[in-house]
């Protein structure tokens, strides 16, 4: 299945991720040009979500990259071994030249995803494990989640055959020579840019957008035709803190039937079923609340396998199995920048109540 990307379509490459490893993890090997940390943490989370318990030590891992041109941040790397993963590297041997120019550069962009039933799941792409790799670069993608078990194996071997394992004295020599690549400043660019020509590491930016300027949700159009809705939150209700103050004419999304919204009582509207990773929550209740004329969802609690909802993007993404994933990513991260710009430069961007109130909510395709 092809996977796109881009500015108006946020975040495909982390869906796909997501998607690969919804049937379990037994193991995951990673070849990709550069890493960043943040979107060495993206992944990560995503597969902390995908092992029992959480358990992130249980699950052999396998990391491939380069440290051509110096893009690879090396706080990546220390990242990686922290989580006792085979790290391997290309390109060490233009340290000893004291330089990041490569002969040949490695270039490859490959996810392998071992299931535990034997079966494994591939995913090719342009996209580098970095920040905006995940999030708004321009990126193409092919994923299979039943791949073929030998070829797959072959395709990853001859990828990575280059690469050497990362030594204790390799990383510190390549912190030392990024360091004074870091120091060597070119005129009328920015310094950083030396090492991130292509701005894969640059953060995400961001626009501001006063609320009382948008229009308000219940004016969206047929939220049931977008493929994902989302919401900011503050500090959530109820007493687990999990209580999330929807938007009018949200239950759209859900497929829910019309409520009269001028009903001063609490009513059901529609109980949805939540995914995220290994975990499934059916029937979560979504109800109209008079006395405030607002909509409310009951989420999954931390303690019982949610999230910290507090001060974040919430946001629903429509799966084939009649339910919907729960994502959270925090409000001032690269992921959230990236949706709502998406969502703003589609007119999908709306504020949550009617009058006075600074919470957004937004649809993407």
């Amino acid at each position: 299945m092809f996977i796109v990307q881009s500015q108006l379509r946020p975040a495909a490459i982390q869906n796909a991720l997501h998607d690969l490893m919804r049937d379990g993890l037994s193991r995951l090997r990673v070849c990709s040009a550069y890493l960043s940390s943040m979107g060495s943490r993206l992944l990560l989370d995503a597969v902390k979500r995908n092992t029992p318990d959480g358990d992130l030590e249980s699950v052999p891992k396998t990391v491939v990259t380069s440290l051509d041109f110096g893009m690879t941040e090396p706080a990546a790397l220390r990242m990686w071994q922290d989580m006792q993963a085979d790290v391997r590297v290309a390109g060490a041997a233009a340290l000893d030249r004291g330089t990041f120019m490569p002969v040949a550069a490695f270039h490859p962009k490959f996810y392998v995803f071992d299931k535990p039933d034997g079966t494994v799941a591939s995913f090719v792409t342009s996209a580098n494990l970095t920040n905006r790799g995940l999030t708004i670069n321009s990126e193409v993608g092919w994923a299979v989640t039943e791949a073929d078990v030998v070829a797959t194996e072959t395709a990853w071997c001859a990828a990575v055959q280059l690469a050497e394992p990362l030594t204790e004295d390799t990383l510190r020599r390549y912190e030392e020579v990024r360091k004074g690549t870091r120091r060597t400043s070119i005129a009328d660019r920015r310094v950083d840019d030396v090492l991130d020509p292509v701005g894969e590491m640059a953060p995400v930016p961001s626009r501001p957008l006063p609320a009382a300027l948008l229009p308000p949700f219940r004016d969206a159009s047929e939220p049931s035709r977008y493929g994902q809705m989302w919401v900011q939150s503050f500090e959530m209700s109820g007493g687990s803190h999990t209580q999330l103050e929807l938007p009018r004419g949200a239950h759209r999304f859900f497929g829910g039937a019309v409520v009269d919204d001028e009903a001063n009582d609490v009513r059901a509207i529609v109980e949805p079923t939540l995914v995220a990773g290994s975990g499934k929550w059916p029937d979560c209740p979504l109800r109209w609340h008079g006395n405030n004329r607002m909509e409310r969802i009951n989420l999954p609690s931390a303690a019982n396998g949610g999230f910290d909802y507090a001060r974040s993007m919430i946001l629903f993404r429509r799966l084939p199995t009649n339910s919907y994933e729960l994502r959270v990513h925090p409000w001032d991260s690269d992921t959230a920048r990236a949706c709502l710009e998406a969502s703003r430069q589609q007119g999908l961007l709306f504020r949550v109540g009617q009058t006075n109130t600074s919470r957004l909510a937004g649809l993407l395709e």
